[in-house]
């Protein structure tokens, strides 16, 4: 895409992956509901006004190394890349970047330069007849190029790590966490306790005289209120199991005594770090979302002394508890060896993070027009 000899364009290839991201969420995620059906054949697409024309979809095609291709989903893949382009040089002209002729001379001076590091005429000459591309169309290409390479840099300048980050990043990649839990489903919960839970008729009376509104259908209200108590009962059960096991929990004892109240299948997590899915013995388990997104286990899975246990977790499927027996976390300083690929990888990923962002309200606010019957 852009000459990394050039310090203008240096950065353009940091955000590469950010456009095929983008191709992917926003290609195939939104419809087109702005195409028109009598387009001009050789007209590609439009951006706020502006035409991809055919030849501009092949010149972009064969110089960007994709090769002639029959595949429907590539060539869309394409355009949309041309599209996003288009959105960024638009946006470079709008908030005033400046483009000089020196600076395009000065790209493909340095991008047909030998191997002594002087401008080859022929080198340029050959590539324009190869591609079959006139001299101020490629001008032309270059100069998008250069708008948009300035504008990455603007917004690039914009982005910092701080020291803090880094630790932060360091230690989770380099943590090691393992649980046990113990679970109880509900289905076990209330077949454990079902002479507790179980309604009788004088009980389905009582509801009905004293609530009325309840008469809904003859035919199947009595059950529906039976189930209604029964399930009253069992949250009952519930809350005491919780009230019984928070107890242990706020005075420190074991997991294996909380076990012994819960009574659950007890199990092991996989290994894992903060952010990870926290899955059942291993990392093709199942994901163990209603232990992951309780408040309990954000709040105590750094605290909790291991072998202790947790507070109960009241999940969609049943109870649970847990106890951390592995918990490696490293401390705040960092090797410096790893420093600078911390440094890196943290700001690739803020990079990608705003112009995905960027690129997502730029098509939001856009008209775009692409010719859905367009077909090499």
């Amino acid at each position: 895409m852009f000459d990394a000899k050039h310090p203008v364009i240096k950065v353009a290839g940091y955000i590469i992956v950010g456009f095929f991201v983008l191709i992917i969420i926003i290609s195939f995620g939104m419809p087109d509901f702005l195409s028109r059906m009598g387009m001009n054949p050789n007209t590609v697409a439009k951006v706020n006004g502006e035409v991809i024309g055919y030849m501009d979809f092949i010149r972009y095609r064969d110089t960007h190394m994709f090769g002639k291709t029959d595949d429907q989903k590539q060539q869309r893949m394409i355009i949309e890349r041309m599209i996003q382009e288009k959105l960024l040089v638009q946006l470079a002209k709008k908030e005033g970047i400046v483009v000089t002729k020196e600076e395009i001379k000065s790209v493909i001076r340095n991008r047909f330069s030998d191997n002594a590091g002087s401008f080859n005429e022929t080198f340029l000459k050959n590539f324009l007849e190869h591609f079959k591309i006139g001299v101020s169309d490629y001008y032309k290409y270059v100069e998008d190029e250069v708008y948009a390479g300035k504008l990455q840099n603007l917004l690039l300048a914009g982005i910092s790590v701080s020291p803090w980050e880094i630790v932060t990043d360091y230690r989770i990649q380099n943590s090691k966490i393992k649980i046990q839990f113990a679970f109880l489903s509900n289905a076990e919960l209330a077949k454990r306790y079902a002479n507790d839970i179980a309604v009788t008729d004088e009980e389905v009376d009582a509801e009905l005289k004293k609530n009325p509104k309840e008469l809904k259908d003859p035919k199947t209200d009595r059950q529906r209120i039976k189930e209604k108590l029964a399930n009253a009962k069992l949250e009952s059960i519930k809350q005491q199991l919780s009230k019984n096991i928070n107890d242990l929990a706020l005075a420190g004892k074991s997991f294996a005594e909380a076990q012994m109240v819960l009574k659950g299948v007890v199990s092991y997590s996989n290994d894992f770090k903060p952010g990870d899915l926290v899955r059942e013995r291993d990392d093709k388990g199942r994901i163990l979302y209603p232990i992951q997104e309780s408040g309990v286990f954000q709040s105590d899975l750094f605290t909790l002394r291991q072998g202790a246990t947790s507070r109960l977790i009241a999940g969609f499927d049943g109870l649970y508890i847990f106890t951390p027996v592995v918990r490696v976390i490293p401390g705040m300083q960092v090797p410096e060896k790893d420093k600078q690929s911390l440094e890196q990888n943290l700001f690739y990923a803020k990079a990608n993070a705003l112009y995905i962002s960027l690129l997502t309200r730029l098509f939001e606010k856009s008209k775009i027009i692409r010719n859905q019957k367009f077909e090499m």
